[in-house]
C-alpha cells in the first residue's frame, strides 16, 4: 500500500473524481446491459468506466464455460499477457446466470497484469461485495492514461446509495493501490444513478 498525506489524498480524490466527469464528455457511447452502463470510447477501444448498482451481490452460478464477447473488442488479449479485466465484477452477479453472462463483454473490460487483476483488484472486489451486504452501493471503475489501448491507471469509487456518501475512492497503479476513504466530501452522483 502507499503511503500518501492528507493533502495530497485530497488532491488525488479531487483529480480522480474530475477524471470521471471529464471523461463522461468523451464518451462516444453508451452500452446499456441489463446491470451495468459502459461508457465506451471509440479513440481507446475501451470503456472509459462502467457504473453498476449492488445490494447483496454474491452467489453460487458457475463461470464456467463463459467467454468475452461482443461487438466492441478493443484489445487482442491472445499472447499479450493481459488479463481481460471485469469492471463491473462477474461474481457481483453470481445470484443470476444471466446477469452472469452480461458481465463477459468486452466492453466491461480493460487490460490487467494477471498479478493485478488476480491479486489487490480481486481483494477490492470481494472487499465491495462484502459491503453490499448491507449497504446499496453505486459503483464507477475505469482506467485512466491510456497508452494505446492500456490504461496505466485503474480506479473504483463506490458510493452509498443508502446513507448517501462516498465509501471509497481507490487507486490502482502496476499492482500497487492507494486508498482515499473521505469522511465529508459532498459530491453529486446524480448523473452516474441509473435506475
Amino acid at each position: 500500500m502507499i503511503e500518501i498525506g492528507m493533502n495530497a489524498l485530497r488532491v488525488i480524490i479531487i483529480g480522480l473524481l474530475c477524471t470521471i466527469q471529464s471523461y463522461a464528455q468523451n464518451v462516444d457511447l453508451v452500452i446499456k446491459e441489463k446491470c451495468y452502463r459502459s461508457y465506451y470510447s471509440y479513440e481507446v477501444k475501451a470503456p472509459l468506466f462502467v457504473v453498476y448498482k449492488l445490494y447483496k451481490g454474491g452467489g453460487d452460478e458457475s463461470r464456467k464455460g463463459m467467454s468475452f464477447k461482443g461487438k466492441y473488442p478493443h484489445y487482442k488479449y491472445a499472447h499479450s499477457g493481459y488479463d481481460k479485466g471485469h469492471m463491473a465484477n462477474a461474481e457481483d452477479f453470481a445470484y443470476d446466470k444471466i446477469l452472469l453472462e452480461n458481465t463477459f463483454r468486452y466492453h466491461n473490460a480493460l487490460p490487467q497484469t494477471p498479478k493485478q487483476n488476480r491479486g489487490i483488484w480481486k481483494i477490492w472486489e470481494e472487499k465491495i461485495r462484502k459491503d453490499s451486504q448491507t449497504d446499496s452501493l453505486l459503483i464507477i471503475c475505469g482506467g485512466k492514461d491510456f497508452d494505446k489501448y492500456v490504461p496505466k491507471e485503474l480506479f473504483k469509487v463506490v458510493y452509498s446509495l443508502t446513507d448517501k456518501h462516498l465509501k471509497y475512492s481507490v487507486g490502482f497503479i502496476d499492482d500497487s493501490v492507494f486508498v482515499i476513504k473521505p469522511k465529508d466530501v459532498n459530491i453529486d452522483f446524480d448523473k452516474f444513478y441509473y435506475k
